[in-house]
């Protein structure tokens, strides 16, 4: 072979990288800014613990779904903790690209295109800030909030996992959803009678978001713990439907798992629940359609008995207003003409035909490619938010997803997003029908439920743009996906 060949080239491009590290180190320290710094030596740090990479998993999953949230609600000073875990996952980007530079995996597949498609999607929205319009600082948050965990995806895929962690971690995943509901309780009963009748229209029972973000005097993000426990009952179905579960066992554990559900009023599960139960049992519309038609109507059943309860619960605010108002009230701001907050509000409906009204044909470079990373952002609280938010005051133009890629970076940059999530589908689907019965299969549908909710959530919130735990579950979700496709099975090499 000759001597420029990568692998062989490869010992030297890491030694001029560790030079140039210590260079880049030395620089911005020098500087004084503390938290150009922490990025920096998160950088250099990440290489040097290479040999770490299932640690750091732990601590991202761990702490950003376990740890901080309850932390955090009751010690918001605090809020800098999830730099931590952000930092971690920077550290798994260059740890796997490290990896995919530096050794062979000859009984792995090539990654999926999916993977290759957000790494494209990441490069161009980086690439972008280069045209784009906002000021320097409110794009490198932007990077920050946007990226942090994409780490765990290429970390998934590229590094040498063997099966072993993995299946420790889907045992973890599903007991954390099984302990929801102590969280969710406590929340329930004492945290939503001290925030009845707060300034700024604040939601009380917002805050039953179990393990995940909140605060006592803001929101909570209760859809992403509705989010994560649907993932868990797919979870739980789809090892049932594999024979590893009795009924009675399936039972119990459905029944712990879907109690936080009641207990909140996220009323997205009523969207996606449907689309869980569909990418679970898909296939026996053509196989059991009786089957199917039998389980749709019980899922319709339960669908109709939480939309009761999530509408009756909203009673405890300080307004009089009857159930068929309230019923209205809600149907208004999520479909009709109405904000989905008080003064000039957006909601789900109108925030893209919003975009295109102030974008358009009369601006077809922005549509296209957009504003910049960040210019959309108005998450309450934020330390930069986006020009274009200060620009259309009290409009929340991100509030979901869709619209806040459309301005950030234009249809170009939605279609890269969307194409990731639609290739990842199809990605799973094709497992499915290649894996072996069991807990491959059961994996492979579970992670398919996820990635169909995951794009539905984008035409109705911006979680996944800057919540860390939602980020960490889609991350994990395409990271588990690859590092399936890469391997022909469970059985560690």
């Amino acid at each position: 072979m000759p001597w420029f060949t990568a692998h062989r080239m490869m010992p030297m491009v890491v030694v001029l990288g560790f030079v140039f590290a210590a260079l880049l180190m030395g620089v911005v320290t020098a500087t004084g800014n503390l938290m150009a710094t922490g990025l920096v030596l998160g950088v250099v740090m990440g290489v040097l613990m290479l040999s770490a990479v299932n640690a750091i998993v732990w601590v991202i999953i761990a702490g950003t779904l376990f740890v901080a949230g309850p932390f955090l609600l009751f010690n918001p000073q605090y809020a800098r903790l999830n730099w931590l875990f952000s930092i971690l996952g920077f550290f798994l980007v260059f740890a796997a690209i490290a990896y995919a530079g530096t050794t062979k995996h000859v009984k792995q597949s090539p990654s999926p295109p999916f993977v290759i498609i957000m790494i494209v999607f990441a490069v161009f929205a980086i690439g972008n800030l280069f045209f784009a319009e906002g000021p320097l600082a409110q794009a490198a948050g932007a990077i920050k909030r946007n990226f942090q965990y994409v780490g765990l995806l290429m970390a998934l895929c590229f590094v040498p996992i063997k099966s072993k962690s993995i299946r420790t971690w889907l045992i973890f995943l599903l007991g954390l959803g099984l302990i929801q509901l102590p969280f969710a309780l406590y929340q329930r009963i004492v945290l939503v009678p001290q925030r009845l009748n707060l300034p700024n229209r604040v939601v009380p029972v917002d805050i039953v978001a179990g393990t995940f973000e909140g605060s006592m005097f803001g929101g909570g993000n209760n859809i992403v713990m509705a989010f994560f426990l649907l993932v868990v009952i797919a979870g739980i179905l789809s090892i049932y439907r594999e024979g590893r579960f009795s009924g009675f066992k399936t039972v119990i554990l459905l029944g712990i798992a879907a109690a936080p559900l009641g207990l909140g009023e996220t009323k997205m599960v009523l969207a996606l629940m449907p689309v869980a139960m569909f990418a679970v049992f898909m296939d026996l519309i053509r196989k059991r359609p009786a089957m199917f038609a039998l389980g749709s109507v019980v899922v319709a059943g339960l669908l109709a008995g939480l939309f009761y309860v999530y509408i009756a619960i909203q009673g405890q605010d300080s307004r009089s207003m009857t159930f068929e108002q309230r019923m209205q009230e809600n149907f208004d701001y999520n479909f009709g003409n109405a904000g989905y907050f008080d003064g000039p509000s957006l909601n789900r409906s109108s925030a893209v035909r919003f975009w295109w009204d102030k974008n358009g044909v009369q601006d077809p470079i922005k549509t296209a490619f957009g504003h910049g990373l960040g210019s959309s952002f108005s998450v309450p609280g934020a330390d930069m938010p986006g020009h274009l938010n200060i620009k259309y005051p009290g409009h929340s133009i991100d509030l979901t997803a869709a619209s806040a890629l459309l301005w950030d970076v234009g249809i170009f940059g939605f279609f890269l997003y969307a194409l990731t999530l639609a290739n990842a589908w199809f990605c799973a689907r094709k497992l499915i029908a290649r894996a072996s019965p069991g807990l491959d299969r059961a994996m492979c549908r579970t992670l398919s439920a996820s990635i169909a909710m995951i794009s539905a959530m984008v035409l109705a919130s911006n979680v996944m743009l800057w919540a860390p735990s939602m980020q960490v579950l889609m991350m994990f979700t395409l990271g588990l996906l690859a590092w399936r496709w890469r391997r022909p099975d469970w059985s560690d090499e």
